[in-house]
Formats: C-alpha cells, sequence, structure tokens
C-alpha cells in the first residue's frame, strides 16, 4: 500500500472522532439509517426531475421541480456528512477499497453533470420551458444523471464485497 495513503489512514484512526464513531456501538448504525435516508431524498428527488425532463411525470409543473432539487441538496448535504464520518471511522475499509474510488469518480462526474444542469438547464425550466423545448441536451443531461447515480448506489453496495486495492 501506498506510503501517503497509509499515513492518512493511520492519521484518520487516531482521531478521536473515528474512536467515537467505531467505539459507540449506536453511532455506525445511526449514520447507516441517516445516509439511507439522505440517499432516498437525494435519488426519489433527483427521479421526480429528470423523469419530468424526460418528458415522463407530466403531472408535476416543469418551473416547479426546484422544490426537487431543493430536497435533492438536502438529502446529498446528509450523504455528505455521514460519508465522511464512516471515511473517518472506518478508513481502513474505504481508503483501500476499489468500488469506494469508483464511486467517489462518479460522484465527481455527477457534480459536473449537476453543474451542467444549474448553468443549462434550470434556468430555461424556471422560465417555464416545456420539457420537450429544452435545449443544451437536457434530455440526454436527464438520462445521465439517473444512470450515474444508480452507478453511485449500485457501488455503494459493492464496497463491503470488493477487494482492496
Amino acid at each position: 500500500m501506498d506510503t501517503l495513503l497509509t499515513w492518512v489512514i493511520d492519521s484518520l484512526n487516531a482521531t478521536a472522532l473515528n474512536g467515537f464513531v467505531m467505539d459507540n456501538r449506536f453511532v455506525f448504525p445511526l449514520l447507516e439509517m441517516s445516509h439511507f435516508m439522505g440517499l432516498c431524498l437525494l435519488f426519489g428527488s433527483l427521479l421526480v426531475v429528470d423523469l419530468r425532463i424526460v418528458g415522463l411525470a407530466r403531472s408535476v409543473p416543469i418551473d416547479r421541480v426546484d422544490v426537487f432539487v431543493r430536497f435533492a441538496l438536502i438529502g446529498f448535504a446528509i450523504n455528505l456528512v455521514t460519508g465522511l464520518l464512516f471515511i473517518v471511522g472506518d478508513s481502513d475499509r474505504y481508503l483501500v477499497n476499489n468500488a469506494f474510488w469508483a464511486k467517489m469518480g462518479l460522484i465527481v462526474l455527477a457534480g459536473l453533470n449537476t453543474a451542467y444542469f444549474v448553468r443549462r438547464i434550470k434556468p430555461q425550466m424556471d422560465a417555464g420551458v416545456t420539457s420537450a423545448d429544452l435545449i443544451g441536451g437536457a434530455h440526454v443531461i436527464a438520462w445521465l444523471s439517473l444512470i450515474i447515480w444508480s452507478c453511485i448506489i449500485i457501488l455503494g453496495r459493492f464496497i463491503p464485497y470488493v477487494e482492496d486495492l
């Protein structure tokens, strides 16, 4: 294993936060439940937004999906905090895991996809443009979002079962 990675893992394992997460029998299960709830909020909200963009979920007015975008951001924030606590608490499992790093790479890709959505697609939706008239590859961005986040969920489930680096 790389010396820098070993140093990072050893440093995280020596923190009080690591001890709090790993030594308290209620913390890790609470983090797991919170992470799952955040994921439900995130993916459920994105599902409504993305399906509306591709022309489904037509009962949701396109200029009102911003409510779901806000819930998706709340879900992402929950997952960011709990995910960081997982890493600090059990860095031996996460930082040497191929599925974890693939998941992190896809989260970066999802972030770039979201940045494009916010910059190019969301202003059109706020202006009331119908999903059929959205420009800038809106349908592609929505399908990419669904595919990327589905893969992120799958990779998250793979983490306990994938070999180390």
